[in-house]
Formats: C-alpha cells, sequence, structure tokens
C-alpha cells in the first residue's frame, strides 16, 4: 500500500507493474482481496454498466407485450401454427394441446405476473387471450393507461364502453381482429386486467 505522489490517492500494489487506485468515486462499498494470486472482488453496485442506478422494472407494457418484436402479439401473428408460436415464445407452457397452448409469467419475487393462452384451429392461431395481475390498484391504473396509449397508437382511439376499450383493425396477413381491454374481479387480492386479441374474420 502506498499513495500516489501526484493525486495523493492510497494505491493498492498487486505485483511490481500493476497499481490500483482506491479512489472513493466508485459508488459502493468494500473491496476483498485475496492474496498473492491477486484476485480482486470489488462490488461497486455495477457501476461500469449502470452508475449504481437500478434496472428498469420488467412489468411494463413494453415487457408484456414485447412490442419490439413486432407481429400482431409478443412477436406472433395471427394465423400462425403452434410451432411458430413455441419458437416465439421461447419458454415452457404450463399447458399444451394441439388447439391450445397456455404460458404463465409469474416471477420469483412479489410483481406483476401474467398467464397467456394462445388458441388455434384449422387455419391457425385465431384467439389470443392475455390476463394480468398487477401487484397492486396503482399499478393496475398504471398498465391500463400504458395499454390504451399503445393500442391507440397503433389503430387509433378504441371504442370505450362501460367495462372495456375495443379497437378493430386489419392486421398484416389480412385478418380482421378485435382487440378487447378489460378488467374484471378476481378471487385474490390482486386486480385483474383481460386483454383479448380475436379474429373475427379473414379478408379475402
Amino acid at each position: 500500500m502506498g499513495r500516489d505522489m501526484n493525486n495523493d490517492k492510497p494505491i493498492l500494489y498487486l505485483s511490481n507493474t500493476i497499481k490500483v487506485n482506491l479512489s472513493v468515486d466508485l459508488c459502493c462499498v468494500p473491496i476483498r482481496m485475496i492474496t498473492y494470486n491477486t484476485i480482486i472482488s470489488i462490488p461497486i453496485c455495477f457501476v461500469l454498466l449502470s452508475s449504481c442506478q437500478e434496472n428498469n422494472p420488467v412489468d411494463t407494457t413494453k415487457e408484456i407485450l414485447r412490442s419490439d418484436k413486432g407481429g400482431d402479439f409478443r412477436g406472433v401473428h395471427i394465423g400462425d401454427d403452434p410451432t411458430k408460436v413455441i419458437r416465439t415464445e421461447n419458454a415452457s407452457s404450463v399447458y399444451s394441446m394441439p388447439d391450445e397452448l397456455v404460458y404463465r409469467m409469474q416471477p420469483d419475487d412479489d410483481s406483476t405476473w401474467y398467464e397467456i393462452s394462445y388458441n388455434f384451429n384449422d387455419q391457425g392461431l385465431y384467439n389470443i387471450n392475455m390476463e394480468i395481475y398487477p401487484v397492486n390498484d396503482d399499478k393496475f391504473n398504471v398498465l391500463r393507461k400504458e395499454f390504451i396509449e399503445y393500442y391507440d397508437s397503433r389503430y387509433g382511439a378504441c371504442q370505450t364502453y362501460q367495462d372495456y376499450c375495443q379497437w378493430r383493425t386489419l392486421t398484416e396477413n389480412g385478418h380482421i381482429v378485435s382487440i378487447q381491454l378489460s378488467h374484471f374481479p378476481t378471487n385474490n387480492a390482486r386486480p385483474c386486467l383481460k386483454i383479448n386479441f380475436n379474429e373475427t374474420q379473414q379478408n379475402e
């Protein structure tokens, strides 16, 4: 251990040719050294990647809808076969049959979780149901607002009814669909937000 005569900060000498400034500019705490092999563990709160800021929460509308993946819904298209949906979701289903796939995205911590059901007929995917269980009413209100803004930006202003919002549109593959955003009471303490993406007819 020594001091740098130029900046007057403590110096840790790891070998004859390596030295490390022990500056307090790093945002977090202790330095632990295992000597001889010069193995140093520095828990600095991901200072190089995030400057000690928390990551964005995963229970956002963008994360839930995977809007960066394109497609009609989470990267899939109305009319896709089950194999394409399985490949796109890239996760383990909780229920799998030729006419239905169900996925449950439930994190280990007590945060928002959701379940998706994909339904198929002879022409492929025709119906999608998603039930979202936000952690509390405040999160429910935020997600509901974000979902409406997202679909309004894609398909125009929704038709508002007493208990739900609805959009009707033509998909990229020529399917006429109805998208419905609603909420309903549940048997647990969490609120529930429901999205239904349903093919009403195929455009000829």
